[in-house]
């Protein structure tokens, strides 16, 4: 039986982005809480994914994100909530399965979606008329090596 570095590897073999496309986009402010100072807010990030396997050598990923704009003592005091899905297509070399998938959408999901999330935060917030919040590039701990 191949270890999951194997597996891994033959899925990665010859991976390929085909496309990404934004599948759903809801933005929302509570106008009331507009006035609420900097200093009380905090940005709150939640992401969550899944997949499709759409052909032998093809996969479906669905990359949903969700951004609030909170108060920082009750994340449920929400002033602004932005919630997007990407659809990214990939070509890859071998099967996958949730162990392979975890790992894939920890690493390489992340790397190609993040940066469309970060613009479409900015410009969303700046077509509600709101101040831009500055989103970081993602931050994540590329997979250890198991001995």
């Amino acid at each position: 039986m191949a270890t999951l570095e194997e597996r891994y590897n033959q899925f990665n073999n010859g991976l390929a982005l085909v496309n990404i496309r934004m599948k759903k986009l809801s933005c929302e402010f509570d106008d009331e809480k507009l006035d609420v100072p900097p200093e009380t807010q905090k940005v709150y990030i939640n992401k969550n994914s899944y997949y499709q396997v759409l052909a032998d050598n093809f996969v479906r990923v669905f990359q949903d994100y969700t951004l609030k704009i909170a108060n920082k003592e009750d994340e449920n005091d929400v002033f602004v909530k932005i919630e997007t899905t990407f659809l990214l297509d990939f070509q890859v070399g071998g099967p996958i399965d949730d162990e392979i998938f975890n790992i894939f959408s920890e690493s390489t999901v992340l790397i190609d979606s993040w940066p469309y999330f970060r613009e479409l935060v900015q410009n969303s917030l700046l077509r509600m008329g709101l101040a831009p919040v500055i989103i970081p590039p993602i931050q994540f701990t590329p997979p250890q090596q198991q001995n």
